[in-house]
């Protein structure tokens, strides 16, 4: 990953342990991304405006709210970005919660600093290419769409025509421009782009 795109996404840290975050954050600076760290969730929610790209990287035990608490109050507000939590003694329903929630990575306490950078890669990829994507579904018509939402759900064309009261021409044809228009090739990577 370029210095460049590096500086393009933030990366919140809440950690509530000062050295581990101070820490992190200058490994993190070290290595070209840009860090903004908090001591607790609260002090995160403060913020006026959550930036993105962006990557979450949470303890899941904070003084307080949660890390998982966290995550799902962000989702409940259409907040949905890589969330990678580190813990050093979580319970393994918080680690199911969290996972359930549509957590990024887990990254149990003391973990090897390089599976932390490689996963906050990982994130940073997976974030700009969700926000490539959501750009790009802006530009479909409401009928395009309404054919990308069906297709990622595994919808076939004779389903299509069915749902849609079209025929298959019509179906393939607006397949074809919602692909075009993603710049992509098949139905398998248009599902894994959604995902």
């Amino acid at each position: 990953m370029t210095d460049e795109i590096k500086k393009q996404i933030i990366i919140y840290l809440i950690e509530d342990d000062t050295s581990q975050r101070e820490s992190i954050e200058s490994l993190l600076a070290f290595k070209g991304y840009l860090v903004k760290s908090f001591r607790n969730a609260n002090d995160f929610l403060k913020l006026n405006n959550i930036h993105r790209p962006s990557v979450l990287i949470t303890d899941i035990h904070l003084p307080g709210q949660s890390g998982v608490d966290l995550h799902s109050e962000l989702l409940k507000h259409s907040i949905d970005f890589p969330v990678i939590f580190i813990s050093g003694e979580s319970t393994i329903q918080q680690t199911i919660n969290a996972m359930k929630q549509g957590a990024f990575e887990f990254l149990v306490k003391p973990f090897d600093i390089n599976d932390l950078v490689i996963a906050i890669e990982k994130a940073c990829n997976f974030e700009l290419k969700r926000l490539s994507l959501n750009e790009l579904i802006k530009r479909l018509s409401p009928r395009e769409k309404e054919v990308y939402n069906y297709l990622i759900q595994g919808f076939n064309n004779n389903e299509l025509t069915e749902k849609m009261n079209i025929s298959i021409p019509t179906v393939k044809q607006y397949k074809s421009e919602v692909m075009g228009k993603l710049g992509i090739n098949s139905l398998s990577q248009l599902i894994d782009l959604s995902h």
